[in-house]
C-alpha cells in the first residue's frame, strides 16, 4: 500500500502531530509532523514519510480502530483514517466525558485501553461457552460483534455451534493445535434455513472489511467459520 499525501496527512492529524491544514501538499508541516511520529515510534527522524513509516502509521491506526470496535463502532480495520474513524472517535469521546477533537492523545488512548466486554443483541454470553461443559469462555469482543453483524443481517436466528474451546475439547473434535477458538478469537455459526454458500458470502465480506482474518464453510454443513485472529 502506498498511501497518498492527504491520507498521510489525515494518519499523522488524527494523532496530535499534524496542526496545518489537509491540503494534500507535503511541505514543512508535513515533515515536522512526520519528524515527531517517527520520535515516538522508535524510527529513523528523518521527516520521509517512506515504507517503514507508513507500515507503522497503519499498525497504530489499525489497533485504533480495533480498540474501538470493541465499544461497537464496526469500523473497518485498515489503518487509514477517513470520515467513519472520525466520526467513532468524537463519539467515543462524547460518551466517555472527554474533549471531543477527533485527536487520538494520552486521554482517548488510555481510556480506549480500559477493559470493555460487549453485550451482544442476539446472543447470552453462555452461547460462546466451551461446549463439553467445562465452563471455559474466552470469547473477545470482536468476534462477538461479528456474531451480532452476522445474526442482524439475515434477520433470523443464529446458533454459535463452537465459540470457545478448552485445550482438551478443542483435541477431541479435532481443532488444529492453534485454533482460534483456543483463544475466544472464533466462533462457528449457522442460520437455520440460510445455506453454507450465503452465510459464507457475508462472512467474506466481513473480512474483506478489515475485521476479520479468516472464513470458510465447514464440510458437509450449513455452518461457517469465522475468525478474527490476530486482528483482536
Amino acid at each position: 500500500m502506498q498511501m497518498n499525501i492527504t491520507q498521510k496527512q489525515l494518519n499523522l492529524k488524527h494523532l496530535g502531530y499534524y496542526k496545518k491544514k489537509i491540503d494534500g501538499i507535503w511541505g514543512s508541516g508535513s515533515i515536522d509532523a512526520t519528524r515527531r511520529f517517527q520520535r515516538d515510534y522508535g524510527l529513523a527522524q528523518d521527516g520521509i514519510f517512506g515504507a517503514k513509516t507508513e507500515a507503522k502509521s497503519i499498525e497504530v491506526w489499525k489497533d485504533i480502530q480495533a480498540k474501538l470496535n470493541n465499544y461497537g463502532y464496526g469500523l473497518a480495520v485498515d489503518g487509514l483514517v477517513g470520515t467513519n474513524t472520525i466520526n467513532a472517535i468524537n463519539d467515543f469521546q462524547r460518551k466517555n466525558g472527554l474533549v471531543v477533537d477527533a485527536m487520538v492523545g494520552k486521554n482517548t488512548m488510555a481510556k480506549l485501553n480500559t477493559s470493555v466486554s460487549y453485550k451482544c443483541k442476539y446472543f447470552e454470553d453462555k452461547e460462546f461457552t466451551c461446549k463439553c461443559g467445562c465452563g471455559t469462555n474466552k470469547q473477545k469482543n470482536g468476534i462477538k460483534k461479528i456474531a451480532d453483524d452476522i445474526r442482524g443481517h439475515f434477520g433470523k436466528p443464529a446458533y454459535i455451534n463452537s465459540g470457545t474451546r478448552c485445550s482438551k475439547h478443542n483435541k477431541n473434535v479435532g481443532g488444529v493445535s492453534n485454533s482460534q477458538h483456543l483463544y475466544g478469537n472464533a466462533i462457528d455459526i449457522e442460520i437455520p434455513g440460510v445455506i453454507g454458500k450465503t452465510l459464507l458470502a457475508y462472512c467474506n465480506s466481513i473480512v474483506a472489511s478489515g475485521r476479520a482474518r479468516y472464513t470458510y464453510l465447514i464440510s458437509g454443513s450449513n455452518a461457517v467459520h469465522i475468525d478474527t485472529g490476530n486482528l483482536e
